[in-house]
Parts: structure tokens; C-alpha cells; sequence
């Protein structure tokens, strides 16, 4: 077989895999695990629970990031740059219909930073600015960049979840 050829069969399963729907949005428990390891982990933070009830989640995000209550309540997975809402996305996601799965606070998107199904009206520490992700060409470039993660069958490894907020480097 010509290396040509091979590259090209190479390339054709790549492209296949990358749209393949994330694992995590086909696997209940999957999905479960992945989150739940974003909620136990104290510098992701995912929350908060009951977004009718916050409690002090919100109050304790912006003491967290040094701002204003109204800032952290505006810093959202809805407006996050690893919320993906893009059409194929959302055919990902199992819902009643083919429809977005909304509710009166938001909608159910995939967070391709910890890998679960994510809703719009939660938060966590590792929020980055710019999203959401509503396109497909964008979507396919984020699995394209997580392949492995977004297909992997398997829990995300509580190792990658280490916190290295408090490691001290010596100033030369």
C-alpha cells in the first residue's frame, strides 16, 4: 500500500472519530463520574447544586476571585469558551426531542474542559471567558484537541485534578 494511500485511510478515521458524540454524553455514568469528580475537586468547584438555591456558592466564587458578587454571578458556564451548545452538540445530548434540553434557568451544553453534560446556569473555577461554543466547525476542533477525553470510555483520571493553586516557586 502506498504511504499516500495509508496517510489517507489515517486521516479519514480521524476525521470519523472526531464526530463520533462524546462518550460521556451517550454513558449516564460516565457523564456522572466526570461531573462529580469537577464537584469534589475544591479548585473546580462545579456548582452550584440547585441553581433556584445557591446558597453561598456565588458569594464564596467571588471572594475566591476577588470580585463582585454580581461578576461571579455573571461568570457562567452559558458564556464559558468550553461550553459547547453547537447544533451537533445538542443532538449529542439525549433529550425528549431533537430540541436544546432547556429548562426555565438555562440549557444543557458539554463542557469540554472536565467532560459532562453541563447546565448554563452553573459555574466552576476554571470559567474562562469567551463562549459558548455554537458552531459545529468549532465544536469538532475542541474533540479534535481532546480525542482521547472525549472518547475515552473510562472516568477522567483524578489525577489530572490536582490542585497546584498552593505550590510555592522559589523567586531566583
Amino acid at each position: 500500500m502506498k504511504i499516500s494511500r495509508l496517510k489517507q485511510l489515517i486521516r479519514e478515521a480521524l476525521e470519523d472519530q472526531v464526530k463520533e458524540c462524546p462518550t460521556p454524553t451517550q454513558d449516564v455514568s460516565l457523564n456522572t463520574a466526570n461531573r462529580d469528580r469537577a464537584i469534589q475537586a475544591d479548585f473546580i468547584n462545579y456548582g452550584p447544586l440547585n441553581v433556584e438555591e445557591p446558597g453561598n456558592y456565588f458569594v464564596d466564587v467571588a471572594k475566591k476571585w476577588k470580585t463582585s458578587l454580581e461578576a461571579a454571578k455573571k461568570s457562567l458556564c452559558s458564556n464559558c469558551v468550553a461550553f459547547d451548545i453547537s447544533p451537533r452538540m445538542v443532538e449529542c445530548i439525549p433529550g425528549v426531542t431533537s430540541e436544546p434540553v432547556r429548562d426555565k434557568d438555562g440549557i444543557l451544553g458539554y463542557c469540554w474542559m472536565h467532560h459532562f453534560k453541563c447546565h448554563s446556569a452553573r459555574a466552576c473555577n476554571t470559567w474562562a471567558a469567551g463562549g459558548p461554543i455554537n458552531k459545529d466547525d468549532v465544536s469538532y476542533d475542541w474533540q479534535k484537541r481532546n480525542l482521547k477525553t472525549a472518547l475515552d470510555p473510562e472516568p477522567i483520571d483524578p489525577n489530572i485534578y490536582k490542585d497546584d493553586t498552593n505550590l510555592k516557586t522559589a523567586v531566583q
